[in-house]
């Protein structure tokens, strides 16, 4: 990335500092996203071609979500794939500047997986949720019920 070129001259990757910083908030960033309950497929890609900022972030989010996620194909017959770091990373694209002339870039394509229908998603995302929701239910009707009723 052009920026990062700017940022330490001549060395082309961040410092190791900068490094782990950035695939911190990569980290943050990518399982925040996954939380979100109506998400079914989200693109992850970096203008990076750092296994901290790409492999391992992905790999970090998908252990975190639980088999809830898994990673899905992009571009079967782009030659270049992930790096070999964990199983489903050749599921991932990678472009280096020396062999494609490009700038450089990583995407990873995660997917959520499909719920069986007798089991609803919302249970399987949030289990403390679907409780809640029930007790919240029940107060209303309680109180619907306890209510007085006024005819006209």
């Amino acid at each position: 990335m052009l920026t990062r070129q700017l940022e330490e001259p001549g060395t082309g990757t961040p410092s190791k500092e900068r490094l782990r910083a950035l695939a911190a908030f990569q980290q943050r960033a990518l399982c925040h996203a996954l939380t979100f309950p109506s998400l079914q497929r989200l693109v992850y890609s970096t203008c990076s071609v750092c296994q901290e900022e790409n492999e391992d972030v992905v790999r970090d989010a998908l252990q975190q979500s639980s088999g809830t996620f898994r990673l899905t194909p992009v571009l079967p017959s782009w030659p270049h794939r992930g790096l070999n770091t964990f199983p489903g990373a050749e599921h991932c694209l990678r472009a280096s500047p020396k062999t494609t002339l490009t700038g450089g870039f990583f995407i990873a394509v995660l997917e959520r997986v499909e719920v069986s229908s007798s089991v609803s998603q919302a249970e399987v995302l949030a289990p403390e949720l679907r409780s809640s929701s029930v007790t919240k239910r029940k107060k209303r009707r309680r109180k619907a019920a306890a209510a007085p009723s006024v005819l006209p």
